[in-house]
């Protein structure tokens, strides 16, 4: 009876160990990180992201990082809006949304694309063949997170002028190659076909109304957007009613700074 409990509790210690040994593999094979995909990435190649957050394939395999140190150190790529990593299974799938520029801007020597956010960031060889307007004029200083309250106000009025041409005609925003703040007086827009300059808008007209040179430089102003409005339909309506009958470099000049009325200067030296 003695040796028969002892068999049994010997049969028992066997069972459970080796159903430890079973469940333990088991829980390591499903604790193992087999493999690392990178999804939603269009100029950015793993390799560039990889190198950026000091990661790669064997450092999240062995376990040794943590899907936040992950998460955390790839969304600090200047190029990258959102970051979400997540494991399934043998897998960490890492899901990256790429910074989507509306236009470009520079500072007179380097050129920098710029986002929804007003966010600036360096401009990659995949985005070479990307034709977005040009915000010029800005200042010397401008670069990534480093612009003057003057800069960020102008960049603000080119991202209402690049939304407000989308929205009022297709046409129109593929007509804006250039939009130019060197003329402290007015707002010049460069046209794409030709690289005619259009006086869009001259800033003392906003001021007379305003009497705050300050306050009508700032988007927030009404009487600013309004104007612009009023502006980019004059100018569309040019380009349907003028434009579409003239040929290449037929213009010196197109001036819409004045109330209800399109001055165009021919390069014949004529006025219409």
């Amino acid at each position: 009876m003695k040796n028969w409990k002892i068999i049994l509790l010997f049969t028992v210690v066997i069972l459970f160990t080796f159903s430890s040994i079973v469940l333990s593999g088991l829980w390591k094979d499903k604790s193992t990180i087999r493999s690392v995909e990178l999804n939603g990435n269009i100029t950015l190649s793993k390799e560039e992201l990889f190198d950026f957050a000091k990661i790669n394939d064997s450092l999240i395999c062995s376990n040794q990082l943590s899907l936040d140190i992950i998460e955390t150190r790839l969304a600090k790529h200047p190029n990258i809006k959102k970051v979400v990593v997540l494991k399934e299974g043998t897998a960490v799938k890492i899901d990256i949304t790429e910074k989507n520029p509306f236009a470009a801007a520079t500072n007179g020597s380097d050129m920098f694309l710029i986002d929804d956010q007003l966010t600036l960031y360096p401009v990659k060889k995949e985005h070479s063949n990307i034709d977005l307007p040009v915000i010029s004029g800005l200042s010397s200083e401008l670069g990534p997170n480093t612009y003057s309250n003057n800069d960020l106000n102008n960049l603000k009025i080119a991202q209402y002028i690049i939304s407000q041409s989308i929205k009022l005609n297709k046409s129109l925003f593929n007509y804006i190659s250039e939009i130019n703040f060197s003329d402290s007086s007015c707002l010049v827009i460069i046209t794409s076909d030709d690289a005619t300059p259009v006086y869009l808008l001259d800033y003392s007209s906003v001021e007379n109304l305003n009497r705050s040179i300050t306050v009508s430089r700032d988007i927030n102003n009404t009487m600013l957007r309004r104007a612009i409005d009023k502006k980019l339909v004059q100018l569309n309506g040019f380009l349907k009613q003028v434009r579409v009958y003239k040929t290449l470099n037929s213009f010196r000049y197109i001036d819409l700074r004045f109330k209800d009325l399109v001055i165009i200067k021919n390069n014949t030296e004529q006025a219409e």
